[in-house]
């Protein structure tokens, strides 16, 4: 029997620090696909936040691999299918993620939404109706942290919240392996209490991009 998957002893993080951005000026229809950036001096194993003109990828993660002086691999991409990966669609920006502040003592941490979107259509000569997907609804990662006021974890989520743009938790699980929500953060700066009961804060993100798995690097 294989063993349970459990979130027990999962680390989170929040990206703190990024490089400035680094100018793609293609992507490749590949698997995996090679991004083309002159000079661009990122790493293999390195992490970055992708921007750029197909929907499937923009504000998400990604792994470099791979990396010569002016191209590198997309780890994990497959972007061989021309309807959702245009050819020429691929250019955009990278920005490497280079800090992260722990968010330690996370009671409670789960995503919600992304189920289906449906219509449902009706024809004369048809006694039963059908459904059809339309697409799926909007997820959002809520979870809450024990309440730190002046600790580096409390002081980034405020800064997060305050800034008004995309951010980035980061969950390590026990086996390595790692999973990258981004999205727009709100953090409420006002303890939940309530008697006999450790205060926390609650963060939401709302996501903005697909999240993105990656396994633990040999």
């Amino acid at each position: 029997m294989a063993s349970v998957p459990l979130p027990n002893g999962a680390q989170v993080a929040l990206a703190t620090t990024l490089a400035a951005a680094i100018t793609i000026s293609d992507i490749s229809n590949a698997n995996p696909a090679e991004a083309s950036s002159t000079a661009h001096g990122l790493s293999a194993g390195g992490i970055i936040l992708l921007n750029n003109g197909w929907p499937r990828t923009d504000n998400s993660v990604r792994r470099v691999a791979d990396p010569t002086t002016d191209a590198f691999d997309i780890e994990g991409l497959n972007s061989t299918n021309l309807d959702r990966f245009p050819d020429g669609g691929g250019a955009g920006t990278a920005r490497a993620l280079t800090g992260w502040t722990q968010l330690p003592k996370i009671p409670t941490f789960e995503l919600t939404g992304g189920d289906p979107k449906n219509g449902t259509t009706s024809y004369i000569d048809y006694e039963k109706d059908y459904d059809y997907f339309t697409g799926t609804n909007p997820e959002r990662l809520n979870f809450t942290i024990s309440y730190q006021p002046g600790t580096a974890a409390y002081d980034a989520l405020v800064a997060a919240n305050d800034s008004g743009v995309l951010q980035v938790i980061r969950l390590v699980l026990k086996d390595g392996s790692t999973l990258y929500y981004p999205g727009q953060l709100f953090f409420n700066k006002a303890p939940v209490t309530v008697k006999d009961q450790e205060m926390v804060n609650n963060v939401s993100l709302a996501l903005q991009g697909e999240i993105t798995r990656y396994a633990k690097l040999p």
